[in-house]
């Protein structure tokens, strides 16, 4: 057998092998992150789930421990091999089953991707509007920011818009786990490239943040943070406590409405 044959077979052969590896899962943190025997941390891709502080928490971390912990999993990476806190990035297989998506279906993650890890985004949205459509899992409860705030959403949406609840940014932390329309004017902006904050005031750490993700970056003008930047706005969302300080997550340009 020729070099370069030798060569090519022994990386079939490697990739082959890599593909079949199996990891045990020996501690679930959270709904989307576990440690792996090896002392590894996996952040699994493309799903949220809520804080273990947050509404929701503890129901997603029981359904993730029954699906992982103590058994075997198949690692798939995408892009990017780890995330800033060094833990693997990875889609997760329980034999035949899709983890990532079997969280989204079951209604106790949401979607969410980063690029440029966005392989699977399509399968897992559309996981997540029947989640949303059906009430399975954590929809029917205020714990998730719907996609869809535009009125085009099925009516079996658990979370009705309603825009004539308006209230002032500075009062956003007493409507934690209602939707609420907040108005003010966005004095500060910053784009990580991941996220864009929009804050409604100098001290972004303590005060009202709406937030967009790099995932929902083409539904909106480009560079967001400069386009809404020093204008007043009405942000209608779920209202949650991240950190200690309210926020919305904006999935829709549709959430945002200029007054100017």
């Amino acid at each position: 057998m020729g070099t370069r044959r030798l060569f090519l077979f022994l990386t079939t052969v490697f990739i082959l092998t890599a593909c079949r590896r199996e990891f045990l899962v020996t501690e679930v943190i959270d709904g989307d992150t576990f440690v792996l025997s090896t002392g590894e941390k996996v952040r699994v891709i493309g799903i949220n789930t809520p804080e273990m502080s947050e509404p929701g928490g503890i129901i997603a971390k029981d359904i993730a421990t029954q699906l992982l912990l103590g058994k075997k999993v198949q690692l798939k990476r995408d892009v990017r091999d780890k995330d800033d806190y060094d833990r693997l990035l990875r889609y997760v297989f329980v034999g035949s089953r899709f983890f990532n998506a079997e969280m989204v279906r079951m209604g106790y993650a949401e979607s969410r991707f980063y690029p440029p890890d966005t392989f699977y985004q399509k399968q897992l949205e559309t996981l997540e509007k029947t989640a949303i459509q059906n009430r399975r899992g954590l929809w029917p409860f205020p714990v998730f920011q719907p996609p869809d705030t535009s009125g085009r959403a099925p009516q079996e949406t658990p979370l009705q818009i309603s825009a004539g609840e308006i209230v002032s940014w500075r009062d956003a932390a007493r409507y934690y786990g209602q939707v609420r329309t907040v108005e003010g004017k966005i004095v500060v902006s910053n784009n990580t490239g991941k996220v864009c904050f929009l804050n409604f005031d100098r001290d972004w750490k303590e005060h009202f943040t709406a937030v967009i993700f790099s995932g929902d970056y083409e539904k909106f003008p480009p560079n967001p943070e400069d386009y809404y930047l020093n204008r007043t706005v009405r942000v209608t969302g779920l209202i949650k406590e991240f950190k200690g300080k309210p926020e919305i997550i904006v999935k829709s340009p549709d959430q945002i409405k200029i007054m100017e």
